[in-house]
């Protein structure tokens, strides 16, 4: 038996790995649809069972791993290398203020949050830690690293509940699998399915559901399981992927929610959408480079 064989003689087999993923997917869709039909999709309960789902996975990913001894193989959830934690807090931060730059500079959008001028920003609004008023460019980059940090750190409580399961538990079973890149689109197929009765409800994109549904956010679960993977391999953790998917939810999602444009939310979507996909292409051909001795654990 080659060592190839050997390795996979251990993990959970691909009939294990699609229960694990049915489950996870009849957990949440369960939840979602529950809570769609009792209270509808604007309602606090529902936003409170949506958070609840973001667990399922994870608490479902736990259980496999206490009864299942093949699934405990190569579960990243220590820290890893901590210098990737930042990573992806920026890369995602950096985002939301590239649409607003080219939505301004356009001439299309303004924020109500900022004013850009040569010397410096006028900061109006918004959760910015370092506070508001004039502030230099070096002070106001500052401002913004320190709140999208906070936020990230604070989105932890809900973005856990995914990364733990798809980046530090179901990404390695499958790359290990199927190799890194078709582990990794697999992944990011069952990631956006996971999602799709609260998508196709309204609840990402309400002016559009089903192209939104359909297009976009399959195109972005590209681009983001892309980028959640490489972060996960280079860190061997899920932790940056966590952070990077707090940061999403939070701070990038904020700032594009403070545009106002003159253009129809579909632009700023497919613009959001774009920026996400680059990302994760600009990571696919580092994805599987072969590693170095001094890399952590796959």
């Amino acid at each position: 038996m080659s060592t190839a064989d050997t390795v996979k003689a251990v993990l959970m087999t691909p009939k294990t790995i699609a229960l694990y993923v049915g489950l996870a997917l009849a957990l949440s869709w369960g939840l979602q649809l529950a809570a769609i039909r009792v209270w509808g999709l604007e309602s606090d309960a529902t936003r409170l069972i949506f958070v609840a789902a973001m667990w399922s996975p994870t608490l479902l990913a736990l259980a496999f791993i206490t009864l299942h001894r093949p699934a405990r193989r190569g579960v990243l959830w220590r820290p890893g290398r901590l210098i990737w934690l930042p990573v992806g807090v920026t890369v995602e931060t950096a985002i939301a203020f590239i649409i607003v730059a080219a939505l301004v500079g356009a001439g299309v959008a303004t924020t109500g949050w900022f004013a850009f001028e040569p010397s410096g920003v006028t900061v109006s609004g918004g959760p910015w830690l370092l506070g508001a008023g004039v502030q230099s460019w070096p002070f106001y980059a500052l401002n913004i690293a320190v709140t999208a940090l906070a936020f990230s750190l604070i989105g932890l409580v809900a973005a856990t509940g995914e990364e733990f399961a798809w980046r530090g538990f179901l990404q390695g079973h499958l790359t290990r699998r199927l190799g890194v890149r078709t582990g990794i689109l697999v992944l990011a197929g069952v990631w956006w399915a996971w999602h799709l009765p609260g998508l196709l409800a309204g609840y990402n994109f309400p002016d559009y559901p089903l192209l939104g549904a359909l297009i976009l956010f399959p195109l972005q679960m590209i681009g983001a399981s892309l980028f959640f993977g490489w972060l996960t391999i280079r860190s061997g953790s899920f932790w940056a992927a966590a952070l990077a998917h707090a940061a999403v939810n939070s701070v990038q999602q904020g700032v594009i929610d403070n545009i106002v444009t003159t253009l129809p939310g579909l632009a700023v979507d497919a613009l959001r959408t774009g920026l996400i996909l680059a990302v994760g292409l600009a990571c696919w051909s580092d994805i599987a480079r072969p590693r170095s001795p001094a890399d952590p654990p796959a």
